[in-house]
This record gives structure tokens, sequence and C-alpha cells, in this order.
């Protein structure tokens, strides 16, 4: 139940820090292209998908990659709707950051999932048998 609320509290806040105009507050003059703006984007989405997994479990492949399309594309989403918002831009190098942090997380989930079976499906018989010899 906690692992929900977080995901749902990431995606308010990712939600909340896409669509608020927050250029009045000092001191956050995050910079554009590859600064500090793209890794928070990229940081962002992938502790998003990372959150979805400890929320929703591990139903699949294909579960996945329709939630991390899902996320990707509420990130489009949220750029297209910058163009309405005063003092938001639309930056498409923004996007590019959430689908990095979305393919990172997918790729060093399915990682360690390849780990975690080859670790499982070690045999101890194999052990054993050196053992005697």
């Amino acid at each position: 139940m906690l692992s929900k609320i977080l995901f749902f509290f990431w995606l308010f806040a990712i939600t909340f820090i896409s669509l608020v105009d927050y250029s009045s507050i000092s001191g956050l003059g995050l910079s554009k292209g590859f600064g500090t703006g793209f890794w928070l984007h990229a940081i962002g989405y992938f502790m998003a998908g990372l959150l979805f997994i400890l929320a929703f479990g591990k139903k699949g492949q294909a579960y996945l990659l329709i939630a991390l399309t899902a996320l990707f594309l509420l990130g489009v989403l949220f750029e297209i709707a910058q163009l309405y918002i005063p003092k938001r831009s639309f930056n498409p190098v923004d996007i590019a950051a959430n689908g990095l942090g979305l393919i990172v997380f997918y790729v060093c989930y399915n990682l360690s999932r390849i780990r975690s079976k080859a670790i499982l499906h070690k045999s101890p018989r194999k052990g054993a048998e050196t053992q005697r010899q």
C-alpha cells in the first residue's frame, strides 16, 4: 500500500513540477539542454519506473512496457501543455531526457532479473559433485 502511495505521490509531483509556473521562485534557474534540467528529467522518470514496479509488482514484460510507454506519453503531454502555460516552454530535450530515464530503468530492471534468474538457477548439485572428487 505504501509503495502505491509513493508512486502516485511521485506522479503528482512530476505533474505539478511540469505544469506550474515556478519562475518567480529565485534560485531555481535550471539550465536548458544537457544541464541540470536534463538530468532531473531523466532521474525523475527513472524513479517513476522504479516506483511503478514497486507499487504494482512484476506482471510481465508486456505490462511493464505498456506502463513505461504510458509514462513516456504522459511526459510528452506535459511538454505539449507547457506551450499554453505562461512562462513555460516546450523543450524536446526534456522529452528525450524522460525517455532516457525510462529506458535506463528498463535496461537496469531486465539486467537485474537476468542476474537473479542466473543465481537462482545455479545447480547445487554441481557444487556437491566437485566436493566429492
